[in-house]
């Protein structure tokens, strides 16, 4: 399904399957989103690549971070536009710096920050819960259940984020994100109007304003579980019955699996007030809560019943994602369908052809003592038969962790990182590394795009995320500006020439940057 045309202005509330993604994007587009901006991460990906191709007016970019995708998103929002920016939830991290401020300080034009979980860890580091996010720098979060929702919930939330002056997260999962339902579509609001505003006393975080912008946030906070209360966001469906069932945003299509023996207290909307969890556990002799993530909700919920199940009392695990059967074997003591047999799982790899499976095979005949990887599809190096790297923690690491070893005096260190994830997080790494003079290779994998995550471009071969011609760095003068004197180009397919200039610049003393370049293969031609 492709939507509505670019340019196009009318929905004639067409109906359409979307994923949970589009729909978000399609939310934006109807809110009258101005700029979008975002880095590719699964499970967020498609939200950005879908207003690339769909938004009939404005601006989408990707974003070389996604601190700085929160940034340019402010920076829109002070010029009093709607912006939506765009990550999975640990790219979150790398944004916190400036989502903790900006709560603080406000904003002007609706900023709405789209944020996908990854339960299950299908194609992360980690399993984080960014619900914590939210309630660490007091804002609103919306947690929609199905497509429609997501449509729905993303424009709620432009409205709601103007109403408040906070960013306002909207929270989604793999399964939502990933998954299609059928979505109405809507009219497009215009855009706002752009003018110049400033506000010193609201806008510059120095400790003269910091207390009061606190106290302002604080109250905010309070009127806004007052204003999610007076709305409905978060709804009961009670009738009677002695069971029930507290849901989190998709978990809500896994209890309507269970019938009508539970009532169901849907939670959508953060904050809120626990009065509603209170009234709704009352009667009850048995309360499940359902949250994909953390026991945040679950937390709150102990405090008014001794009679909750969930993660905290093992009922439900509290590793991988729960899936819509979380409950089943607990209730029914076995599923009450026999599960569909699959496939067998088919664990990822390096597709034939990889420019990276042939530096790695290089890099294996030069022999380094310690290989520090980083995050992309290179990590996949890590599996047999390559088993080429030794460690992978979060984007741009690998310099960093490479350097620290090498100041415990351990030689022939190797740092592996992609062309994309170095221009994210690996330069001030690279920086540092000069600066306190380690002795490292870094070896920087250039396949010309943002492999893993769908083949998004780079500012290293200047396409923008509409296709359109940009500014173009090259990665070879990066390093030099930033110390490095040893800067050389190698072409991996060459695996003997490859080896060879490994090896030498693995016993030379300094910080030596090797630029393994050649496109990738399923991405040839696309930006050609």
């Amino acid at each position: 399904m492709t939507g509505l045309k670019k340019g196009s202005i009318a929905a004639e509330h067409l109906k359409e399957l979307l994923l949970g993604n589009e729909a978000i994007a399609r939310g934006a587009i109807e809110a009258g989103v101005s700029l979008a901006s975002g880095y590719p991460g699964t499970p967020s990906t498609d939200i950005i690549e879908y207003l690339s191709k769909h938004l009939p007016s404005g601006h989408v970019e990707w974003a070389v971070n996604e601190k700085i995708a929160l940034e340019t998103a402010i920076g829109a929002s002070y010029a009093g536009a709607r912006a939506i920016c765009t990550m999975k939830h640990v790219g979150l991290n790398v944004a916190s710096d400036a989502l903790m401020t900006i709560a603080y300080l406000g904003v002007r034009g609706g900023l709405v920050i789209a944020v996908a979980d990854d339960p299950g860890a299908h194609s992360s580091q980690n399993e984080q819960d960014s619900r914590f996010y939210s309630r660490f720098a007091k804002i609103p979060c919306l947690e929609p259940s199905d497509a429609q929702e997501a449509k729905d919930l993303t424009i709620l939330a432009f409205e709601l984020s103007e109403m408040f002056q906070l960013p306002v997260m909207l929270r989604s999962v793999t399964r939502l994100s990933h998954s299609l339902s059928p979505v109405e579509y809507g009219d497009v609001r215009p855009s706002n109007s752009i003018s110049i505003y400033k506000d010193p006393s609201t806008m510059i975080a120095v400790p003269s304003n910091v207390i009061r912008c606190h106290r302002n946030l604080n109250q905010k906070y309070e009127r806004l579980k007052d204003w999610i209360s007076e709305n409905g966001l978060n709804k009961v469906y009670k009738n009677g019955q002695k069971k029930g069932i507290i849901t989190c945003g998709i978990t809500y299509n896994y209890a309507l699996e269970y019938g009508n023996e539970f009532a169901i207290l849907k939670i959508t909307a953060y904050p809120f007030h626990e009065e509603i969890i209170k009234n709704f556990v009352s009667g009850l002799d048995e309360v499940w809560v359902l949250e994909e993530g953390d026991t945040i909700v679950e937390e709150i919920v102990r405090k008014y019943s001794t009679k909750v199940k969930g993660k905290i009392t093992g009922e439900l695990s509290s590793e991988g994602e729960l899936g819509p059967d979380a409950m089943g074997k607990c209730i029914w003591g076995n599923p009450p369908i026999e599960p569909v047999r699959g496939l067998p799982g088919r664990p990822p790899a390096m597709c034939q052809g990889c420019p990276h499976r042939e530096l790695y095979y290089a890099l294996k005949k030069a022999g380094p003592s310690f290989v520090a990887g980083d995050i992309g599809c290179y990590t996949l190096g890590a599996a047999s038969p390559l088993s080429a790297i030794d460690t992978c923690l979060c984007m741009g690491a690998s310099i960093s962790k490479a350097a620290g070893m090498s100041q415990m005096g351990i030689e022939r260190a190797v740092a592996v990182i992609g062309d994309s994830t170095f221009l994210h997080a690996g330069i001030p790494a690279l920086i540092s590394a000069v600066y306190n003079k380690a002795n490292i290779l870094v070896i920087i994998m250039d396949n010309s795009v943002i492999a893993m995550t769908g083949h998004q471009p780079t500012p290293a071969i200047g396409i923008t995320a509409t296709g359109q011609k940009g500014g173009k760095v090259m990665i070879e003068e990066i390093c030099k500006a930033c110390g490095v004197e040893s800067v050389t180009v190698v072409r991996p397919y060459d695996v003997e020439n490859s080896a060879e200039v490994i090896k030498n610049k693995l016993n030379s003393k300094g910080v030596h940057v090797i630029i393994s370049r050649s496109p990738c293969v399923l991405a040839a031609k696309k930006y050609n």
